[in-house]
C-alpha cells in the first residue's frame, strides 16, 4: 500500500513521461545498432555530426538528453552555465536529443524554454544509443548521459545520470596538458 501512496505524489503527466522514457530505452535495446552518428540532424533539420563539433584546442562535453526527462530539466541550467562560463575558453558543450524527428517540436520547445545557447543535434534513439555504445564501449542506459572528449575529439570519459558541472571542470583541469 505504501507504494501506491508514493505513486500518487506524481502527476499523471509526470508518470507518462517516465513511462515514455523507459519505453524509449527498451526500444533502443530491441532495435539494436544503427550507423554511428550519421543519422543526426540539427534542430533545423540539416545533417549534423558530433565530430563536426570537435575543436583542436577545446574539450567537448556532449550531453544526451530528452525533452521528457525530468533529470535533464534539472541539469540543463548547469550545462548552460558551463557553456557560458567557458564560451571563449577550453570547454564547449553540445546537446544531443534522442527524441527523434517525430518529436522535434518537443525538442525545440525544450531548447526554447531553457534558452539553451549551445548547439543541439537530434537523432532517433537507436542511432544515439549506437553512437554511445561505439564510443564508450558500454550500452546506453538512459538520459541524461554525458560523454567528454579531449581537444581534437579523443574520447575520455562517460557518465550516466546527473553530473555536476564542477566535476566536469575538475576533470578537464586535471587532464589538460
Amino acid at each position: 500500500m505504501a507504494k501506491l501512496k508514493v505513486l500518487k505524489r506524481f502527476s499523471r503527466k509526470t508518470m507518462c513521461r517516465v513511462v515514455r522514457s523507459c519505453a524509449i530505452a527498451f526500444l533502443v535495446l530491441l532495435i539494436g545498432p544503427a550507423f554511428g552518428d550519421q543519422g543526426l540532424r540539427d534542430l533545423d533539420g540539416e545533417p549534423g555530426a558530433i565530430a563536426d563539433h570537435f575543436e583542436p584546442e577545446r574539450w567537448l562535453a556532449v550531453l544526451i538528453w530528452s525533452y521528457s526527462c525530468p533529470i535533464c530539466r534539472q541539469e540543463i541550467p548547469g550545462y548552460i552555465t558551463l557553456s557560458e562560463r567557458h564560451a571563449p575558453g577550453d570547454i564547449a558543450v553540445l546537446g544531443v536529443s534522442l527524441d527523434g524527428q517525430d518529436n522535434i517540436a518537443d525538442a525545440w520547445g525544450f531548447v526554447a524554454e531553457f534558452d539553451v545557447p549551445f548547439p543541439n543535434l537530434i537523432g532517433e534513439p537507436a542511432v544515439v544509443a549506437d553512437y554511445y555504445r561505439k564510443v564508450t564501449g558500454h550500452g546506453f542506459q538512459g538520459t541524461p548521459s554525458l560523454m567528454l572528449f579531449a581537444p581534437g575529439g579523443k574520447f575520455k570519459v562517460a557518465q550516466v545520470g546527473a553530473v555536476p558541472v564542477t566535476a566536469i571542470e575538475a576533470f578537464v583541469s586535471a587532464h589538460s596538458d
